[in-house]
């Protein structure tokens, strides 16, 4: 064998060597254990750009942060180079428009969108719980996303090709531990508003109405940007690294509720009915307790067909508050009927005309004229019940949950001191039996059974036509025993309605999930 030959033999080893270092590296490393970006020549040749990377794009595009976005390795060079991210055209708001695109490293200077999906008016489907993953396990990042399918909620992934990304999807395998969870809230859902960022119903099935121009705080998100995508894993990324602190929906207690309805007159029972209705879970902060304030309340009027959910009264007052009180709304200079010391008649210490016959001289029978009668001075009482001062209001309510069958109210549950002012707490009411006529009802407050009644019963009617959220049916009505229904003021946020019962197991789950985005403690 000349020597010619060996050096060529040598050469084209070498060739292979680099080819598959570049192209197929984990044919050449199995077994071993290399890190990610361990490649001098890869990450020399396929440096990540510069012109493309959080918040900063092409002058034609605006970026979605709400969706999955950072440094992935869509061409396998097992190293994350290439910058992936949601973005719209600029002039075009529709999000019909949107799609995913990679700017691929080492192409500096070129098109950071060439490496894209489809758009979604071109059939791309996507979601806001989407993540990044080597789902098919050919060492390139796919992207993935939640999605609605004939069969249900489904994890689905575009694979990632040699020059865009494929425009059909594949069900994910193994999705990571997150995007599971999410998918056992998507089951059995009904509509599910968040109110994160958005009043979209991600059951995709309900559409919204608002009133009094309730708008949610887009700018309280501030997703931050993906850490496994920049370098320590990169076949997985995670919905927790897109969380930060949320508000929720305000509601100003004057004008502002919202109308909701699966038909285009706001009515329900044309895609879900709410006979089939099994649970509702929902997060609720009261700003001020306003008068029988309903968080929800689906019905056909007042007293007609109700399934609502509120409080009642403006809070639940006790005998330490009752005369601060009615100071509060009595004692003040245009209601007062008794006149300014020292003039008039002023109030008196009570007592029965018994009392006063026999321990003054009024008794005319028994009483013994001893000579001059002293009176004692009135002196005010050490603890006044009184105290002009003070502004102190009910600082909980009670929790009432109603069901009516046209004009027949069957279900009425109540829960004491349910909700504390100024403080999110989270309400779960669920059936607890398969009874589909008198089924168990059970109300949870944070996560802790407070309620059970062993014969409850289920919604009555499948077409509602006033479907409110933050107002009452009986906001409208008058009547001579209590004072007029108020619209809700506060907060809400996390809404669902399933049609199956919420387990324990979900009910914290979703306890938990809604923590994170309030910053409440664990």
């Amino acid at each position: 064998m000349s020597w010619d030959t060996v050096l060529y033999g040598v050469v084209a080893v070498l060739v292979i060597t680099l080819v598959l270092d570049i192209w197929r590296p984990r044919i050449l490393r199995e077994g071993f254990l290399i890190s990610p970006g361990d490649n001098p020549f890869v990450t020399g040749y396929f440096p990540r750009r510069g012109d493309v990377s959080f918040d900063e794009d092409e002058s034609e595009y605006i970026q979605d942060p709400r969706n999955v976005r950072g440094y992935a390795d869509v061409q396998a060079l097992n190293v994350n180079h290439d910058f992936c991210r949601m973005v719209i055209p600029k002039g075009l708001d529709d999000e019909q428009d949107r799609f995913f695109a990679c700017a691929l490293g080492g192409t500096e200077g070129l098109s950071s969108v060439s490496f894209r999906t489809q758009s979604v008016r071109k059939g791309f489907k996507t979601s806001r719980d989407d993540y990044m993953r080597d789902s098919d396990g050919d060492g390139k990042s796919d992207y993935c996303a939640i999605v609605k399918t004939t069969i249900g909620w489904q994890p689905k992934c575009y694979r990632a090709l040699l020059t865009s990304f494929d425009t059909r999807s594949s069900v994910d395998p193994n999705p990571p531990s997150d995007i599971g969870e999410i998918l056992y809230f998507y089951e059995g859902i009904m509509f599910w508003y968040r109110f994160i960022d958005d009043m979209k119903d991600y059951g995709e099935n309900v559409t919204l109405y608002t009133i009094g121009d309730i708008q949610i705080d887009e700018a309280q998100v501030n997703p931050l940007p993906s850490q496994l995508l920049s370098g320590t894993d990169k076949r997985t990324t995670t919905l927790d690294e897109r969380v930060s602190i949320v508000k929720g929906l305000q509601f100003d207690g004057e004008s502002q509720f919202l109308r909701i309805g699966d038909s285009p007159d706001l009515s329900l029972g044309t895609v879900i009915t709410m006979t089939t209705m099994r649970a509702l879970s929902v997060w609720v902060y009261f700003e001020d307790f306003t008068n029988n304030a309903h968080i929800l309340d689906f019905g056909n009027g007042a007293g007609q067909d109700n399934v609502f959910l509120g409080i009642i009264g403006k809070g639940d007052s006790s005998i330490d508050l009752g005369s601060t009180l009615r100071t509060a709304e009595c004692d003040t200079e245009q209601q007062r009927v008794l006149p300014k010391l020292p003039s008039g008649a002023q109030p008196v210490e009570e007592i029965s005309p018994m009392d006063l016959m026999r321990t003054t001289s009024a008794n005319v029978d028994d009483f013994k004229c001893l000579g001059v009668e002293f009176f004692p001075r009135n002196l005010p009482p050490l603890q006044p019940l009184v105290n002009k001062k003070s502004t102190v209001l009910p600082q909980t309510a009670t929790l009432l949950y109603e069901i009516w069958n046209g004009k027949q109210r069957l279900q009425h549950t109540v829960v004491t001191a349910a909700f504390k002012k100024k403080e999110w707490t989270h309400v779960c009411i669920t059936t607890a039996s398969g009874d589909g006529v008198r089924p168990a009802i059970q109300i949870w407050i944070n996560g802790t059974m407070a309620k059970e009644d062993p014969n409850g019963y289920l919604p009555q009617t499948s077409f509602t036509s006033n479907n409110y959220i933050g107002k009452s049916n009986w906001i409208s009505a008058t009547s001579q025993y209590e004072n007029k229904a108020e619209l809700f003021k506060g907060s809400l946020f996390d809404l669902r309605a399933y049609n199956q019962a919420m387990p324990k197991q979900k009910i914290r789950k979703t306890v938990a999930w809604g923590k994170k985005y309030l910053g409440l403690p664990k």
